[in-house]
């Protein structure tokens, strides 16, 4: 936590508790939180600013909405195998972000999928695919195939 006249984050708490809904109107979810207050400069009715952390960045693997099916109760995408087959991967999806949704299972980095021209295509087809790599930060580019 940080209060108006102090630099950077000095002061160090925990959370104690948090609601379990989202505001729709604001996006503001709350939280109550427990800082130590040895020097009394907390005082009721003071603003501060708080930074939360939630996790450390890790490597996730993202793919293009447009290139994910729904089976029934299940989610898939359409992936190139040997010879540029097309092949049926059931995925398991995480969040979204800007267009992509977050895969938790069923690919791997490297693999490619099938985006553009999903409706032409069936799983034991053969493909020419045109290479394309679509990403949210250019240093982690994803291979996509179109067709």
């Amino acid at each position: 936590m940080q209060l108006g006249d102090e630099s950077g984050y000095p002061r160090h708490g925990y959370i104690e508790s948090a609601d379990n809904h989202l505001n729709p109107a604001t996006g503001s979810l709350v939280l109550r939180m427990v800082f130590p207050n040895q020097d009394q400069a907390l005082v009721p009715g003071l603003f501060a600013r708080v930074r939360v952390p939630t996790s450390a960045p890790q490597p996730t693997l993202l793919v293009s909405e447009r290139a994910i099916g729904t089976d029934q109760s299940q989610k898939f995408v359409l992936a190139l195998g040997e010879r540029n087959t097309v092949v049926y991967r059931t995925v398991t999806l995480g969040g979204a972000i800007d267009g992509m949704r977050i895969v938790r299972a069923g690919l791997s980095a490297g693999d490619q999928i099938v985006v553009n021209g999903l409706q032409r295509v069936r799983p034991g087809m053969t493909v020419a695919p045109e290479l394309a790599v679509a990403s949210l930060d250019a240093r982690k580019p994803v291979q996509l195939a179109r067709r």
